[in-house]
């Protein structure tokens, strides 16, 4: 009976980590949930009760392809996506099963064995889990998956059952409570990580999705402002050319001139800082230079874009994340300096983000290509080394180039981003 309930509470929990493994490769499953719960539930009953039942490897093995491979299918409908997840997915399963019967079990084939080892080997995929997490999806967002800390959970869970399994007096119900105290532990830990990791891509995202519905939110102001200045004019400009003909019957060109001036003045919109005529680029520029200009003492641009510019987004990712760090940061000095130069030629897209600091933490070492990385000079660091990863991601797709120097109080980004396409 003991041997009983460890092997359903091992098994289920081994089922869960599948499930883990399989969103690792392929991501979450889009069907629903009741059918996901009920595929996951069949696959679970069938494998136990073969195990139970016959205690041969062979079965086991099929019965554990085979659930896998309908698993994954679920997810993909590509047959090498499935059967390169399935083997891969059954393989640390096998090789964990192996490490614990060869170091503590003198297995038979159609015989049991003491399923309180197999606790072990749960905790041991547990282990390749995580480690599996950390390396696949930190290529994906590696500022994002911090779980290393958590492998301690399952070594210290192994190390707590070889102690009381090999401690004399103590009694089968004890290695039950323990064993599956353990269990519902680890399973915890787990669960509770992956909500809080959901959680603060949510809230990621919902700041991201903020930040954007200001931005087009201040366009939308600014090109009201500018249209009803138009519009203002437009409705007296018979008087501005009476004006006008006046003081040229007059021969008087510098009042003509200092007049025509003034009607540009009155025309042009203080909050309109940028005006390439790309909309989605003018207005995260826009947003974030009036946020420069409100909170330091020098802002320069110098914009050269056409009007008709494709990848639109990416472009924004990076000027939205370089121009909120370098304005945090030219905030924090006396200088209070930013100078923003874009310019696109031949389907080359050269930034240049330069502003004041005094933070010596801007550079740091990641041990990779260049040697150096961009750090969040804010004092709130946690998430937002999310968005300068997506900066380096965006380089890395254009084949890019990206340079960070500091010279005389100076912080300076340059990129090279080369986009043969980038005109619509």
């Amino acid at each position: 009976m003991t041997d009983f309930f460890i092997c359903v509470s091992t098994n289920l929990f081994r089922i869960y980590l599948i499930r883990k493994f399989i969103q690792i490769f392929l991501g979450e499953n889009r069907q629903s949930r009741i059918k996901e719960a009920l595929a996951y539930g069949v696959f679970y009953v069938v494998n136990t009760g073969l195990y139970l039942v016959f205690h041969l490897a062979w079965v086991n093995i099929i019965s554990n392809l085979a659930g896998i491979v309908l698993m994954v299918s679920m997810y993909t409908r590509s047959v090498k996506t499935n059967l390169f997840v399935t083997s891969s997915i059954y393989l640390i399963n096998m090789g964990c099963d192996a490490i614990t019967i060869l170091l503590f079990v003198a297995y038979q084939d159609g015989r049991g064995f003491n399923q309180f080892y197999a606790v072990i080997t749960v905790f041991l995929i547990l282990i390749c889990e995580l480690l599996a997490e950390k390396i696949i999806s930190g290529r994906r967002n590696a500022d994002n998956v911090q779980n290393l800390p958590l492998i301690a959970v399952p070594f210290c869970s192994i190390a707590m059952i070889l102690y009381i399994f090999y401690t004399k007096n103590r009694t089968d119900m004890e290695l039950v409570v323990l064993s599956t105290g353990l269990l519902i532990i680890n399973f915890l830990v787990l669960y509770l990580y992956n909500m809080l990791l959901k959680s603060f891509m949510q809230k990621y995202e919902n700041d991201f999705l903020r930040q954007r519905l200001e931005i087009y939110s201040n366009q939308i102001d600014v090109i009201l402002q500018s249209e009803d200045a138009v519009k203002n004019l437009r409705h007296d400009m018979k008087h501005h050319m009476n004006e006008i003909k006046l003081l040229a019957m007059k021969n008087d060109s510098p009042a003509i001139q200092e007049y025509i001036d003034n009607m540009e003045a009155y025309i042009q919109n203080p909050n309109e800082i940028v005006s390439s005529g790309n909309t989605e680029i003018d207005s995260v520029l826009n947003y974030m230079l009036k946020m420069g200009k409100r909170e330091l003492l020098s802002v320069h641009t110098k914009i050269q874009l056409p009007e008709a510019v494709s990848h639109t987004f990416d472009i924004n990712i990076i000027l939205g994340n370089l121009l909120e760090n370098a304005i945090e940061a030219a905030r924090q000095t006396e200088e209070k300096l930013l100078n923003v130069s874009i310019q696109l030629k031949q389907g080359i897209l050269r930034i240049e983000i330069e502003n004041s600091y005094n933070n010596p933490l801007l550079l740091q070492d990641n041990g990779e290509k260049g040697g150096i990385r961009l750090a969040s000079t804010k004092k709130k660091k946690k998430g937002h080394g999310i968005g300068l990863n997506s900066v380096k991601k965006i380089v890395e797709k254009y084949d890019g180039i990206i340079d960070v120097h500091t010279q005389d109080n100076r912080f300076c980004v340059r990129l090279i981003l080369y986009m043969p396409e980038i005109y619509q």
